[in-house]
């Protein structure tokens, strides 16, 4: 574990009031909301809503998806490693998401010295990577991280495991698959590009995968998948068009020929 007063010397060089990176906020958790946001109340004496960056955990409380697959498992391992603890709010480039939150790398003090929530959940197969520009200090972590869990088989590489579905049977099945971690043996028949994403569509059903142009980096050249038959991990979600599996990471390929 990393020393968090070591951590704290680095950041002292940044005023709590710049704007630029490596701002940091003292504050103890005084809710946790779900896996990925709690509230926090500053050394000043305000209440901040606080949103992990850098990752995306299972919904427990959207407005239009039912509880999903671990989303209460990370919800409690969140609570017991934050609630009631001082935390250092290690902030970076964008300092507020369009809900108003404070976006942080949560910091969080221990006898053995410091561990960051964010990078314990992804490790523990609870969350995926979900980089987001600018805020991108600790992506490689996470997806070192995320890599971690696989190679353990913890959290939902555990919940995938012989769940082997195609895109056509997603498709048909997408009330009892929603918010589920499964496999798809997937044929890339087509990709299409939009501002912000990749959409790839199979040869056969609806099912579509998805990756975000913040993570194409990690995957080549993505016009490369066309023709190939992938075997994926990830997360069903209902989509406008039909389910959805987003690949935020390249550990989530499994296999492809």
């Amino acid at each position: 574990m990393k020393s968090l007063a070591a951590l704290c010397c680095l950041l002292i060089l940044f005023s709590p009031l710049q704007a630029g990176a490596g701002t940091a906020l003292w504050g103890r958790v005084v809710e946790v909301v779900d896996g990925d946001t709690v509230t926090v109340e500053t050394s000043d004496g305000k209440v901040e809503q606080v949103r992990y960056i850098g990752i995306d955990c299972p919904e427990t409380s959207h407005p239009r998806r039912r509880v999903e697959e671990l989303g209460r498992e990370a919800s409690r391992f969140n609570r017991s490693l934050v609630l009631g603890r001082r935390v250092l709010l290690e902030l970076d480039l964008q300092k507020k998401d369009r809900y108003g939150r404070t976006l942080a790398y949560v910091w969080v003090e221990s006898d053995e010295g410091s561990f960051m929530a964010n990078e314990l959940l992804v490790s523990s197969g609870l969350a995926v990577p979900y980089a987001i520009p600018p805020n991108l200090r600790y992506t490689d972590l996470f997806r070192e991280a995320f890599a971690s869990a696989r190679s353990s088989g913890r959290g939902l590489w555990e919940k995938a495991r012989g769940r082997l579905f195609t895109p056509t049977q997603v498709w048909a099945e997408l009330p009892s698959l929603a918010g589920r971690f499964i496999n798809i043996r997937f044929k890339v028949d087509s990709i299409s590009s939009s501002r912000t994403r990749y959409t790839l569509r199979p040869d056969k059903g609806y099912t579509t995968l998805i990756i975000h142009k913040s993570d194409t980096g990690q995957f080549g050249s993505i016009e490369d998948l066309a023709g190939r038959t992938l075997i994926v991990t990830g997360k069903v979600i209902p989509g406008f068009n039909g389910p959805e599996v987003i690949l935020s990471d390249r550990t989530q390929i499994l296999s492809f020929y």
